[in-house]
């Protein structure tokens, strides 16, 4: 593997500008640093505006509000962005929990560090911030963002143990029993400087990129989903017409993302709550053995579950079966025959998904709609 693995690096960096990837990292990384001397530390700032935040964390999360593709950010760190706001303002207001953080983004010394990351996680401890995660994506992801020539942006600790494994990177990390403090520090340099003996040395970003846009299928292979007999096809194709075009297709793909980050902002927040597991929000494409949920969430009074299916390019009785068959396995394995409900999302109504629901209880639908301008400007 050395060769080989040295060979495709080597040909990787032909492809790309190293100086302008580091020169690019150096100026978000001062906007980072700068965010917190001049707005979080500074007693005399006034409360953090949305606005201010929100250029923070495109910094961040490449699911940020306003990312395109374009947009050079650490990760997908999976933390909505009513959620990042949320927490940069609780950081402004609680000294205690801004110190701490701040300390542990200026510390060099590898033990200091692991000890002042345990403190955080305790006394961040069920705290709904999404702060301190089990993957650990929000801290590394700061880390990152504050010192990218010391800090791997491989933000999952998950990610981290694939590469770890795969590559046969010497690592003296127990992934189920160490401390997250130890987990975050010794995984990190770990991977910095375990390539070196594939002759591979070179900024942790610059690493990373390499990691996950040129060979991620060989140490991340894509994971393959769990179908039923229902799902297969008898080879005959679908006897219903689609009535949504590719573009509605499309849009559908975004438009789970695009409701995960601005969930605080939909009409469905007002009475559902998006899933929070081991301080992570889990609510995006909730793993269940029979498939992924596209959002799973709950009722924010009764803490009833509730499964969100997007019509994504299938029939309305693919979608009808896909969500009650995820309904019908929360109750077997998730809330003791507890009743869940449904909504399905579509780009229309029509009267094939009609029929299908009449009678299945407890599943709503929404509609959704583009609403996109353009206006000429005038000087």
């Amino acid at each position: 593997m050395d060769n080989e693995l040295y060979q495709k690096f080597e040909n990787y960096l032909k492809e790309i500008d190293v100086k302008q990837i580091e020169s690019t990292w150096e100026y978000q990384s001062k906007i980072f640093k700068d965010f917190w001397k001049e707005k979080i530390l500074n007693l005399s700032y006034p409360p953090l505006t949305d606005a201010e935040i929100d250029q923070v964390v495109l910094i961040l999360d490449k699911n940020a509000k306003g990312s395109t593709k374009n947009t050079i950010a650490v990760a997908r760190v999976m933390i909505p962005q009513g959620v990042w706001r949320r927490l940069f303002k609780e950081i402004q207001t609680n000294k205690k929990l801004q110190i701490l953080l701040y300390n542990i983004l200026i510390e060099s010394d590898e033990t200091k560090l692991t000890k002042l990351i345990d403190e955080l996680y305790n006394i961040n401890q069920g705290k709904k911030n999404s702060l301190t995660g089990k993957s650990g994506n929000a801290i590394n992801a700061m880390l990152f963002a504050f010192s990218p020539k010391r800090y791997t942006d491989i933000i999952s600790l998950n990610d981290r143990k694939r590469v770890i494994e795969y590559f046969n990177i010497e690592c003296n990390v127990n992934f189920e029993n160490d401390s997250q403090g130890k987990k975050i520090v010794q995984s990190n340099q770990a991977i910095i400087s375990g390539f070196k003996k594939y002759k591979i040395d070179a900024r942790p970003f610059i690493l990373s990129d390499f990691l996950y846009n040129k060979i991620k299928d060989e140490w991340k292979p894509s994971e393959q989903t769990n179908q039923s007999a229902e799902d297969t096809s008898d080879g005959q194709g679908s006897q219903e017409d689609y009535s949504e075009s590719k573009s509605s297709f499309y849009m559908e793909k975004e438009l789970e993302n695009f409701l995960i980050t601005n969930w605080d902002r939909t009409e469905l927040a007002k009475e559902l709550e998006l899933i929070e597991e081991e301080g992570e929000i889990v609510s995006q494409q909730y793993q269940t053995d029979i498939g992924k949920i596209d959002i799973l969430v709950k009722d924010k009074k009764t803490g009833q579950y509730v499964v969100i299916e997007l019509k994504k390019n299938q029939t309305s009785d693919d979608t009808v079966g896909q969500l009650t068959r995820y309904m019908g396995w929360l109750e077997e394995h998730k809330t003791n025959g507890k009743s869940t409900k449904g909504i399905i999302i579509a780009s229309a109504y029509d009267k094939k998904l009609y029929y299908a629901l009449k009678k299945v209880k407890d599943v709503e639908v929404y509609t959704y709609q583009v609403d996109f301008k353009l206006k000429e400007f005038k000087k």
